[in-house]
């Protein structure tokens, strides 16, 4: 008899059970998908680092000459277990070069990062692979990119770029795009290509070129290491380990968990809608029950006939999902997981087994739970058409008589939400959480694409920012000469054309520094602006440096340290130590948040430089978009930028990720959004089909009933929009807060672009929600008059 049930209740209801069928396929889907992908990223990192055996620790030195002070105090120490080096090139924009691409046939100008190696494939420490995971293997003439560095110049395997040190020039074919666990990160602003030790040799006796080493230890006692090295005056361009490295691949693993908490939001809606439609369809079946339970049948019974209903969709649904949930698994762990190198094993079917398992129990656990309301259904139900024959309460909460500005159709939908919260309180919800999934990962687009996001990164925001090509180059100088008079003939070149201009630069510093304890020392960045520029820069608190011995440190390194407002820092020179006094606390995300800003008259020691952050172009009487045109016209050899694509350019692909993701939600939030619009809509419409045949009976056209069916989403849309981008903007902080804490940014301020957020994302809710609904509402042509008989 069970099965008799079943079968009729499947053909009556086909609409209502193929909705229900797909949104169980989509959360069977997304818990496998999300579970399996969560089970990989969980180890991704650490297994790529590991098999790239990334060091416990490494310094790189600008290498001026043959003495390696800190080769040979490394090659000695007694607590380490292994010690190695690599030697490597630091290539300028002007030294490389796009020989032939499918983007440029004919050659053309190449983007790099703001410091680019070159360098052989690495045999022991921080090793290099290919796309695939496989160990590269390079022969003369080959050169193996940096898979950003490739996509940023839109370069292929097959390929080729040109390489010029000095008078030596070569043409390289791109054998292999590769991964690089230490240099791979979108938060890593250093990249690495690697070509053959014959090719690498070509270049070594060069003048110009920049030649650095990359020291890499294994700790035996770690320690005892770090008490002995920061006893050491050591000056080195950048050092970091193990924990530094895996905190840079923070925003690579954000993709991954955003996706994963995407996943869960739907799995989340999906059983929400599944519970609707079994309390709903409970409430439609009345009769059936009233009638079995007056035939004799008991309530455990009737529960088994839903029961197996719903394990018989949710059967189905399931295997399905399972099915699916391969592809679209490795479609999600490819999109999340773009630099990382995953640990190749079979696939973990056990785990889709036990989400596929997990999904029918709940479904079951759901069904029942919510078969409890039986109770309420008696045979007299049954009798009276549902009702007991009493009513106390007036089904209207809102008075028409008082409403004369309003369309009938329209104060139905309104009395009709305001009377029936319940009923409407799935959809609701369901519309709130996919606003709510659309705006909270817009704010993290839009504030790192927000032209004062530069400010995170201990810089001051400008119209232009310029790559010259000439970084290293500058860094390699004995002063900071070469640069100021680069920074002055921009501006005379910009005066020719009649565009007054004032140009700027940050220098970057690792110099060894301490607090209290002269062997207590630690080697951050030290930024300070040169040139006719002044800006000023973000702070927490206190204010600016502005005297010689002043200087502002970022709130992690002052926790580091140990040190606040008006406590000194001293740093160690060759033969002296300079002190500075601090006068604020500021935040960055540069160099994971730990730095100081000294004023711009400090007397810094230029063999400490390390690097240069940017260089800055101010242009009076005209925005930033039309800045950057002309100065491409002026300067057609140089990189010129906006603010947006400065920071794209330092975080890699890492907003083409951000970008894609965007796109898979706002697609997975709009099929959603149809599919309980459509749900609701067609279990409604069949509630009312009485109603709908006494509007017609007593004159109200179908154009008129289908604003009234269709308004009530509306109005729940626009109410489910509203309250989801306030509690996205509550919400936020908290959320989204704390990501952009462990990179260093503290207290950070969520910038939004309110035409997209407010305007254009909200539209496109309405536009295509709205039109299922309209779609959905065509049904009620259907309804005849005579079903006027069936109301209660």
């Amino acid at each position: 008899m069970f099965f008799h049930i079943l079968k009729k209740d499947l053909k009556r209801k086909k609409t209502m059970n193929l909705i229900l069928l797909l949104f169980i396929i989509l959360a069977s889907m997304f818990l496998a998908s999300s579970v399996n992908s969560l089970v990989a990223v969980n180890g991704a990192v650490e297994h790529f680092m590991k098999i790239s055996k990334v060091p416990d620790f490494f310094a790189i030195t600008i290498q001026d000459g043959k003495e390696d002070a800190i080769g040979d105090y490394l090659q000695d120490n007694s607590y380490l277990l292994e010690y190695a080096y690599l030697d490597a090139y630091s290539i300028g924009g002007d030294q490389i070069a796009i020989a032939q691409s499918a983007q440029y046939p004919d050659g053309g100008s190449y983007e790099q990062s703001n410091v680019l190696y070159l360098s052989t494939v690495p045999e022991n420490f921080m090793k290099v692979f290919d796309l695939e995971g496989n160990t590269l293997h390079l022969q003369t003439g080959e050169i193996a990119l940096h898979k950003i560095e490739a996509e940023i110049n839109q370069l292929a395997i097959g390929d080729s770029v040109k390489i010029r040190v000095g008078s030596v020039e070569q043409e390289f074919r791109v054998a292999a795009i590769l991964k690089d666990a230490v240099f791979g990160s979108s938060m890593m602003g250093t990249r690495r290509h690697v070509i053959s030790q014959e090719d690498f040799e070509k270049y070594q006796d060069q003048g110009d070129i920049v030649f650095s080493r990359i020291h890499c230890v294994q700790f035996q006692d770690e320690e005892a290491f770090r008490d002995g090295w920061k006893k050491q005056n050591f000056s080195a361009a950048f050092n970091g380990d193990w924990d530094l490295i895996k905190t840079c691949y923070i925003l690579d693993m954000l993709i991954a968990a955003v996706f994963i908490v995407v996943s869960v939001c739907l799995i989340l809606i999906a059983f929400l809608v599944l519970r609707f439609t079994i309390v709903f369809t409970l409430q439609e079946d009345y009769k059936e029950i009233g009638i079995m339970k007056a035939i004799g049948v008991p309530e455990r019974g009737i529960k088994g006939i839903y029961l197996v209903k719903y394990f018989a969709i949710s059967l189905i649904g399931t295997a399905l999902g399972f099915l699916l949930s391969f592809p679209f698994g490795n479609m999600l762990l490819k999109q999340a997981i773009v630099n990382i190198i995953v640990e190749k094993a079979d696939q973990n079917y056990m785990i889709n087994i036990v989400c596929a398992v997990a999904v029918v129990v709940i479904v079951l656990v759901f069904c029942y739970g919510s078969t409890n309301k039986l109770k309420k259904f008696s045979a007299l139900d049954a009798i009276r058409s549902g009702s007991n024959g009493e009513r106390y309460q007036a089904k209207n909460r809102i008075k028409l008589s008082k409403q004369i500005w309003m369309q009938p159709c329209y104060y139905m939908a309104v009395n009709d939400i305001f009377s029936s919260l319940k009923r409407f309180a799935v959809l609701g919800i369901t519309f709130a959480i996919g606003t709510m999934l659309i705006q909270l990962p817009y704010s993290v687009i839009s504030t790192l694409r927000d032209a004062n996001v530069v400010r995170l990164f201990s810089g001051a925001s400008s119209d232009v920012y310029m790559d010259n090509g000439k970084f290293a180059a500058y860094i390699e100088q004995e002063n900071i000469a070469p640069l100021m008079q680069d920074l002055t003939a921009i501006e005379e070149i910009l005066a020719e054309h009649q565009i007054s201009a004032k140009t700027g630069a940050d220098i970057i510093y690792v110099m060894p520094c301490y607090a209290e304890d002269p062997e207590d020392t630690y080697m951050y960045n030290t930024l300070q602006a040169v040139g006719s520029w002044e800006r000023h820069y973000a702070f927490l608190e206190g204010r600016e440096p502005e005297l010689e011995n002043e200087i502002m440190i970022t709130d992690k390194t002052a926790k580091e340290m140990g040190v606040s407002i008006g406590d000194s820092i001293y740093f160690k020179r060759k033969d002296s130590t300079q002190e500075f006094v601090i006068t604020g606390i500021y935040q960055s995300m540069l160099n994971m948040g730990n730095g100081f800003r000294v004023s711009r008259c400090a007397n810094m020691d230029y063999a400490y430089a390390s690097s240069l952050f940017c260089i800055q172009i101010e242009i009076e009487d005209m925005d930033s978009s039309e800045a950057c045109e002309r100065l491409k016209e002026i300067f057609p050899n140089d990189k010129i930028r906006t603010s947006a694509e400065f920071i794209d350019s330092m975080t890699g692909s890492m907003m083409a990720q951000l970008d894609v993701m965007m796109v898979f939600i706002i697609v997975i939030v709009l099929i959603i959004n149809s599919l309980i619009t459509l749900l609701m809509m067609k279990t409604i419409m069949t509630k009312e089909r009485g109603d709908i045949a006494l509007l017609k009976s007593i004159g109200f056209g179908n154009v008129a009933i289908q604003k009234w069916q269709s308004a009530r989403i509306f109005i729940i849309l626009l109410l489910a929009i509203m309250a989801g981008t306030i509690l996205s903007n509550l919400f936020a902080p908290y959320i989204i807060g704390p990501i952009f804490s462990i990179m260093g940014a503290s207290k950070i301020t969520l910038e939004i672009n309110p035409i997209n957020a407010y305007f254009i994302y909200p539209l496109m809710l309405l536009i295509v929600t709205g039109v299922s609904a309209v779609l959905c509402s065509t049904g009620i042509r259907k309804v005849d008059l005579k079903e006027v008989n069936s109301m209660e």
